[in-house]
């Protein structure tokens, strides 16, 4: 059977593309793949997703799956044909005829990359007639990458439950230091675990900073921010994480200035021996405050 091999290498950082038709047999049928939607609880449908509740307790879990080009559950990993790549094939490690077939037209690759054999088709509409066979270069195993990406999808990460002083349902006064900071509460990493066919990647999510934006135009960028306590000089400023005001909030929106927190997280993964590290998320929460003008009121002895 003439069957149709698309052939992936890296040169020069990009991506090169080489596309032949060999006669090979056939290497998967459609017929040899789960259909995710008749049979969902089909243990190839279905990523388990733990995610521990964090210091404030209790657990979660859940299920994902991956989806066709249609939005249709399909298989993430088919037993000897690898697990699912997003583009309707189903990659394994090339090893043998498999790899000197896929060097031979896109040449060697260096560690961390490597050559990976596809098996492709669709177990849900047929769209493809045949089945076919597809070559291409990851930069860690597909596996991996699959889990890590999920376990990362389901981090919770907690908005910033702001606290200030003078605290947020009095008003704040023009010239006396108001403190920032984020409740304990929120401040712990949040952690979420994918797996599937034996195989498990942990994403952790790590509170590293806040960004804070006070309504008059002021910003600045601390950690959790220290705590006021009972008994501070309310006329002391914070020491790492404060903001004075100098004019009243009758220009803001509403009378009030919006004051917003935003959570820088820095996430990483674990799993199958190997680890790394995603684009930083973020969460933000806002809360609308007064500032006001002290009176004073002078008085003849």
């Amino acid at each position: 059977m003439l069957k149709a091999m698309q052939w992936f290498g890296t040169t020069s950082g990009s991506v090169a593309l080489f596309a032949v038709a060999l006669a090979v047999p056939a290497r998967a049928d459609v017929a040899d793949l789960v259909n995710c939607v008749t049979n969902p609880t089909h243990p190839s449908c279905t990523i388990a997703i733990e995610e521990p509740g964090g210091s404030e307790g209790g657990s979660g879990g859940g299920s994902s799956g991956c989806r066709n080009w249609q939005g249709q559950a399909i298989p993430c990993n088919i037993p000897g044909k690898g697990w699912y790549g997003g583009d309707g094939c189903w990659y394994k490690r090339a090893e043998g005829l498999d790899l000197a077939a896929a060097e031979a037209f896109g040449g060697k690759v260096s560690p961390p990359d490597a050559w990976y054999v596809g098996s492709c088709g669709d177990p849900i509409t047929n769209f493809w007639p045949a089945s076919y066979i597809r070559y291409r270069v990851f930069g860690g195993d597909p596996a991996i990458e699959l889990l890590a990406q999920e376990a990362v999808r389901h981090l919770r990460l907690p908005a910033p439950q702001i606290r200030l002083n003078p605290a947020t349902d009095f008003p704040q006064v023009v010239y006396v230091p108001t403190w920032m900071w984020v409740d304990e509460a929120v401040w712990s990493p949040r952690r979420a675990t994918a797996s599937l066919a034996g195989l498990s990647v942990t994403a952790v999510g790590t509170p590293t900073a806040v960004t804070w934006s006070t309504g008059d135009g002021g910003s600045r960028q601390c950690g959790r921010g220290t705590p006021w306590r009972a008994g501070t000089n309310p006329a002391s400023a914070s020491p790492d994480c404060g903001h004075t005001y100098t004019s009243p909030s009758r220009g803001g929106a509403g009378g009030a200035y919006t004051v917003t927190a935003t959570i820088t997280w820095r996430v990483t993964w674990s799993g199958g021996g190997t680890s790394g590290t995603e684009p930083d998320l973020t969460s933000t929460a806002g809360v609308a405050v007064q500032v006001v003008e002290a009176s004073a009121v002078n008085t003849k002895p």
